[in-house]
């Protein structure tokens, strides 16, 4: 099967080159001879460049060399160009960017960095699905790590804020204290969130401090959920947090680094196959680092929808 890595020289604020250069030769000597190796950037137009390499090239095999944008955007863009048709291809990542929670738990590095590009060790693998509308018009968004809603997307939008000089700064040199100072920021003056929500034939109202719906328990640096979904159970992960004062929300945290969020006051945790949320006013919701903003959005899983390399 052909093999194509699409390198994002411009994750982690335009350091991940550095590290593919790092790298590069012994991944090249890892890979499949006739592997097309491709650098791209934002402003490419991907849907073009997908088209070409399923369609002329015919790879079935991708590595995704950035963060977990990169492969939020490698797997929409190749949903498009195949109408969702995912069950041929096979998705592997090179963790160059800040955030790589796709490639948690680590199982392989190359020279300190995670990989996930063993194509003959591939396994089935579900994605969450978000629909939501914009524009009076009903959009779709896949996701393979998680989707979130309340203080961890604020604070993906405050990550992701790359005119800030700090942000800046502290993105190539650390990651940790780069979520660390983010963190702060966002409880400088973080509001909850009032949100209806619906699962399992439950509907009720609920302040909202903060809201996960993941395929993979890992949200950011080293916090984690303590109950995983599994990689294709047809399940998703809901993990609510409700009814927090602000000088509460560094407990929260702390239970999340510590992996017992499910055992700690004004949390919920669900395994559900479906999710419903509406909201009075828009919100944000941070897909794979990405950020959406609409007032109401559903959940459901795509089961066993592509494949991943270990």
């Amino acid at each position: 099967m052909k093999t194509a890595v699409l390198i994002n020289g411009f994750a982690n604020n335009g350091s991940a080159e550095r590290k593919w250069d790092h790298i590069e030769e012994e991944v090249k000597s890892t890979m499949p001879v006739g592997t097309l190796y491709i650098h791209f950037s934002e402003t490419d137009n991907h849907i073009s460049l997908m088209e070409t390499l399923v369609t002329e090239y015919e790879v079935k095999n991708f590595v995704s060399a950035g963060g977990d944008g990169s492969i939020n955007n490698l797997i929409n863009t190749l949903a498009q160009v195949t109408n969702y048709q995912l069950a041929p291809f096979c998705i592997g990542a090179i963790g160059l960017g800040s955030s790589n929670d796709f490639l948690k738990p680590v199982k392989h590095k190359i020279r300190g960095i995670p990989v996930r590009i063993d194509f003959e060790n591939k396994k089935q693998a579900d994605l969450g699905i978000v629909e939501y509308l914009e524009n009076d018009m009903t959009k779709k968004q896949l996701f393979i790590v998680n989707a979130s809603l309340g203080f961890t997307a604020k604070g993906n939008q405050n990550f992701n804020d790359n005119s800030n000089k700090i942000i800046q700064f502290l993105k190539p040199l650390s990651t940790n204290l780069c979520i660390l100072w983010t963190i702060a920021k966002t409880l400088l003056n973080y509001t909850n969130i009032h949100l209806e929500i619906a699962y399992d034939e439950k509907q009720f109202s609920t302040s909202v401090t903060n809201l996960s719906i993941a395929k993979n328990p890992n949200i950011s640096g080293s916090f984690c959920y303590d109950v995983d979904p599994g990689t294709d159970s047809g399940c998703l992960g809901l993990y609510l947090a409700e009814n927090f004062k602000r000088q509460q929300i560094p407990g929260l945290l702390y239970a999340l680094y510590q992996k017992r969020f499910s055992q700690t006051k004004n949390c919920k945790t669900a395994l559900v196959q479906s999710v419903e949320i509406n909201s009075a006013k828009p919100v944000l919701l941070e897909t794979d680092g990405e950020i959406i903003e609409a007032s109401r959005f559903r959940f459901s899983v795509l089961p066993k929808a592509l494949f991943v390399a270990d």
